[in-house]
């Protein structure tokens, strides 16, 4: 079935896909109607009713809301548009071309002017050639002295590759196989004032980009100066952080999962701690982050700077940087602020009050704009922007989205771990690629001693419904009884003020998979003075638009549906003649109601709302009785390729409500783990406002409760989460704040500060780890050791005819687990000292059938249990991997292949090409016009190239560059696809004539300098004319 992907509200779609899905379930009729705009769907104006509601097909949807969106023909990304809307845009290159950052030991206060180190580039001018231009100055911070730099088209080192004809190639280009960008990085490292020197990367805010277009969960604009209505189930006014009101009990769910709750019963709000956001801005207008910016008094949002502006896109435009970080067209910071410090409404503030706060209102915030409106960004952007935080007097920094990696050494990553060894904690989102399989974290998570936070569902679902009205009874006036329910409004919407009676499609009380699914029966009364109820269809031969046409037949025209299950609910898009209004409400709701009109024989008569565009906002917070607790589908699995541990921590982080932009409703249900932030601060005022990052984390690593291993469909009662998905377990901010205990590993191959070993490969196993117990209480403590051991889960799908990384959940390898021994069972730790423990740990054993080559990962926990029963359980969290990584091979020949679409091409096709033009925008990518290399990375690599090959008259081969954007550093493992264009990275143009294109990846452990150490690989040969 072709791949399409859907997210809650916004379908995309590919007239191809359309009728390959169409043929497949064999519905004809999916691929043959057309009614016209699509509203969820701009694109699909011609594809018929396919896009509508396939989901209920084909698709599965996790609830996250987050990753990639693709279409279903050519992968092609999409974007945001000025508008915020989202559009098909042209596959993005991952750095900006002839961009680098260059860091520096020092800074020559004689010669550099306003952090330009000019010496630096008159060295690269006068003795190598290379003409730059100054772009960005990243010496603000003491950790970090550097700048960044473009190198100009007119450089010598880029002239003398000008020439098109094979001879000139060879003469100039041939000592060069890795070309413009390996030569500008050698010349920069080998000036004597250079540290490093980076290509600079170009970072899309996934997250950002999605959950901005998502309006499912959104309170409906404009909800301020409007009735003002908070319905939730059990929920009590909680304190606001202000000193009149610091212990008021909190309720709010994600606050009681995380012991938030229990801090905030003790007055512990943050006080005093300044919390730095890296975000997309933020929306200080909102009453519930103060309404204000700066230091005056009320202000949340303190501090704060925008390095952006509105339409930056890196390769497109310059940023226009100001001193204002404020966003209203992207809306993530905004969402991350409310999680961290949003203040409650009171009576008179002009919004919307829903009864929370966020984790720590005492705090204040200073924000830093590092993406605007189209939710992408640079390295050189999100190191400046971590910089100035940094010196801006931060006491945490908090960014909630990185890059898929997998590696700690980029530059980002360096500076996020600098600023934490200078003192400051900084905490990443781990990221959001979960259903991608093991060794996919983001970067700067990866950074060693960065806090890097995996998610977990909330145990409740927010839900922000439009509020109407439904009266019981008949004619007689007395007997009605007016009541507010809530409902989300589908497509297409439902008009103003419509009241009509409810007419049940199907004639049971229980859910049902066939409301509507068959043609009506003949006695059916005409139905265009009732609004229809019924079930959203799980039966896969049953769709929307079937239930629809059904309706219209009798003269229905409007829906009400009602969810099957309270994770399922959501927009219901319903295209088919005759349907004017289409509205989704609660289970509970739908069973309600169905109670009353066949069990009870009333009649129910339902009010829409007068006035759609100014209406009220109903708040429900529904039970999750499926994943509510467990480890959300989407959080990124560790660990990194070196194989130390991420995530070291969870938190609550899918199906959050907290504020969001006051032109889209104010407030949003979304995913982010921000709440980490929050709990630094909180632990910091409770431990005496000592920020200590390495202490904090084993505090936090040792308390956290590991979570029930849930596969996204049954949790495994008694089987804990791998310690790659969940760290140590979801946070226990109480316990982390007042624990006496304090554990520390020394020893190779562990994770500073958070207290989880890494026995590492099976090349470079360390079986021993020593780990110490410090007892900074007044009476001595008592503790028994055991082994809890997780799930063994093969990183390769087994049985595959090539590796293939396996997809969430990946396999489990049942009954094989490491085994552990301790050098003491029990250990009694005095007051005021500490106590050693040798760990001693034994992999699993292939003589059991564990085959290694698939790169089966092993984890557990150490626990500590206090003979004191009302004391906290420790744990000390492991993992290591059986089999070598630098034996997986990274490329492999079945995985690399030059490309129509994901089909192999013959040997010796011809290309027909616009003649290439250095000075304009390159075509835009196409999979089967242009020759493509697709090359699908098996495990990561430190360095991948794509280099050009001209094959002469006599069948040798001249290697002459490197493609656009090659060669790739950090590489992730994923799906790449590189194309060839006409021209090398560095602008040359390639003549007409034949060539082949050559992969090399740089395997995990390998030395750069041995060729035995690079996977290598080429495609079959090619012809290439120009038009």
């Amino acid at each position: 079935m072709s791949n399409i992907t859907v997210d809650r509200m916004i379908v995309y779609c590919h007239m191809s896909s359309a009728k390959a899905v169409g043929e497949e379930l064999d519905r004809p009729e999916l691929m043959q109607r057309s009614v016209g705009t699509n509203p969820a769907c701009p694109q699909c104006e011609t594809q018929g009713n396919l896009a509508m509601r396939i989901s209920h097909a084909a698709i599965f949807y996790s609830g996250a809301l987050l990753g990639t969106a693709v279409t279903a023909l050519g992968n092609t990304p999409v974007g945001p548009q000025a508008d915020g809307t989202l559009a098909e845009t042209q596959a993005a290159p991952e750095f900006v071309p002839g961009a680098y950052i260059v860091e520096l030991d020092d800074v020559d206060d004689d010669d550099d002017q306003g952090g330009i180190p000019q010496s630096f580039y008159r060295s690269l001018a006068d003795e190598d050639g290379i003409e730059v231009e100054h772009r960005m100055d990243l010496s603000s911070s003491r950790l970090f002295r550097g700048a960044s730099f473009q190198v100009l088209q007119n450089s010598t080192a880029t002239a003398a590759a000008a020439a098109t004809g094979p001879d000139e190639h060879k003469r100039n280009l041939e000592e060069d196989q890795q070309q413009q960008r390996t030569k500008i990085l050698a010349a920069a490292k080998a000036k004597p004032r250079v540290k490093n020197v980076w290509p600079v990367r170009i970072v899309k805010f996934k997250e950002s980009l999605k959950l901005a277009n998502s309006n499912s969960q959104s309170a409906k604009a404009p909800v301020f100066n409007t009735r003002r209505t908070a319905e939730t189930t059990g929920s009590k006014r909680q304190g606001d952080g202000r000193d009149d009101d610091e212990t008021a009990e909190d309720t709010f769910s994600p606050h009681v999962i995380t012991q938030v709750d229990k801090l905030r019963a003790e007055g512990i709000t943050g006080k005093g701690i300044r919390i730095a956001i890296v975000d997309s801005g933020v929306d200080w207008k909102h009453p519930a982050l103060g309404g204000c910016f700066g230091a005056g008094a009320g202000c949340v949002v303190e501090a704060g700077y925008d390095f952006t502006g509105d339409d930056f896109l890196p390769g497109s435009n310059d940023p226009q940087p100001d001193g204002d970080p404020y966003d209203d067209c992207v809306g993530h910071g905004t969402h991350v602020a409310g999680i961290i410090a949003a203040q409650p409404l009171q009576e008179g503030d002009g919004g919307l009050n829903f009864s929370f706060t966020g984790a720590a209102p005492g705090a204040k915030l200073a924000v830093y704009r590092a993406w605007g409106c189209r939710a992408t960004s640079t390295t050189e952007i999100l190191i400046a922007a971590f910089n100035r935080a940094f010196e801006d007097g931060a006491d945490v920094i908090s960014c909630s989205d990185g890059d898929s990696s997998g590696w700690a050494d980029d530059a980002w990553g360096l500076v996020a771990s600098r600023i934490v060894e200078a003192g400051v904690p900084v905490v990443i989102s781990e990221g959001n690629d979960g259903s991608s399989g093991l060794f996919l974290p983001s970067t700067p998570a990866t950074g060693r001693g960065v806090t890097g936070v995996g998610a977990s569902t909330n145990t409740l679902f927010p839900v922000l419904f439009t509020a109407a009205t439904y009266s019981v009874g008949g004619d007689n006036a007395s007997l009605t009884k007016e009541e507010e329910f809530g409902f989300l409004q589908g497509s297409p919407p439902f008009p103003a003020a419509v009241k009509l009676p409810l007419w049940p499609a199907g004639n049971s009380t229980a859910p049902t998979d066939d409301d509507a699914c068959s043609p009506l029966p003949d006695d059916t009364p005409d139905l265009s003075d009732k609004i229809v109820l019924l079930g959203v269809p799980s039966n896969s031969n049953c769709y929307p638009i079937d239930q629809g046409t059904n309706v219209a037949a009798k003269g229905g025209r409007y829906m009400m549906y009602y969810a099957q299950d309270n994770l399922t609910l959501d927009e219901e898009y319903v295209y088919a003649d005759g349907i004017e209004g289409v509205a989704m409400v609660a289970p509970y709701q739908g069973a309600r109601w169905l109670d009353l009109l066949l069990n009870q024989g009333e009649t129910v008569t339902v009010a829409m709302p007068n006035n759609p565009n100014a209406t009220t906002t109903r708040l429900e917070q529904l039970e999750n009785t499926v994943s509510g607790g467990y480890m959300a589908d989407f959080t990124s699995w560790g660990p990194t390729w070196e194989l130390e541990a991420t995530p070291q921590l969870s938190a609550p982080g899918a199906n959050i409500l907290s504020t969001f932009l006051l032109n889209q409703g104010g407030y949003r249900v979304m995913s982010g783990t921000s709440m980490l932030a929050s709990i630094y601060a909180l632990m910091a005022e409770a431990r005496g406002g000592t920020m200590d990052p390495a202490l904090f984390r084993r505090l936090l690593t040792a308390t956290s409760k590991p979570q029930t291993w849930f596969d996204r469909v049954t949790a495994h009662e008694g089987v804990i989460a791998p310690v790659p998905q969940q760290g140590g377990g979801i946070v226990q901010a109480y316990d982390a704040a007042h624990a006496t205990a304090v554990l520390t590993v020394d020893g190779v191959h562990v994770d500073d500060g958070a207290a989880i070993i890494s026995f590492n490969d099976s090349d470079h196993f360390v079986g021993e780890h020593t780990f110490s117990i410090q007892n900074t209480g007044a009476a001595d403590l008592v503790f028994e050791l055991g082994h809890v051991k997780a799930p063994t889960m093969y990183t390769f799908i087994p049985g595959a005819d090539v590796l293939r990384a396996s997809a969430f959940p990946n396999p489990i390898v049942e009954g094989v687990a490491a085994e552990l021994s301790f050098s003491s069972d029990t250990v009694t730790v005095p007051a005021g000292g500490s106590t050693n423990v040798t760990v001693t740990g034994v992999p699993p054993s292939t003589d059991t059938g564990l085959n290694a080559t698939l790169l089966p990962v092993y984890s557990g926990y150490i626990t500590l249990t206090s003979s004191d029963s009302n004391a906290t359980t420790l744990r000390l969290p492991y993992l290591g991997v059986v089999g070598s990584l630098k034996s997986t091979p990274a490329l492999q020949p079945a995985r690399v292949y030059l490309a129509d679409y994901n089909l192999p091409v013959e040997a010796n096709r011809t290309y027909t090409l616009p003649r290439p033009d250095p000075a304009a925008t390159p075509p835009r990518d196409d999979q089967s016009a242009q020759p493509n290399v697709l090359a699908d990375l098996t495990v990561g690599t430190r360095m991948l190239r794509v280099d050009v090959v001209q094959i002469g008259s006599n069948g040798t081969g001249t290697t002459l560059g490197s493609l656009p954007g090659y060669p790739l550093p950090f590489a992730p493992r994923d799906e790449k696809r590189a194309y060839f264009k006409g021209l090398l990275a560095d602008k040359t143009v390639l003549s007409a004539g034949t060539y082949k294109l050559l992969v090399s990846a740089l395997r995990v452990f390998g030395d750069a300098e041995k060729p035995e150490d690079w996977d290598v690989l080429e495609t079959v040969p090619f012809n290439v004319k120009y038009e």
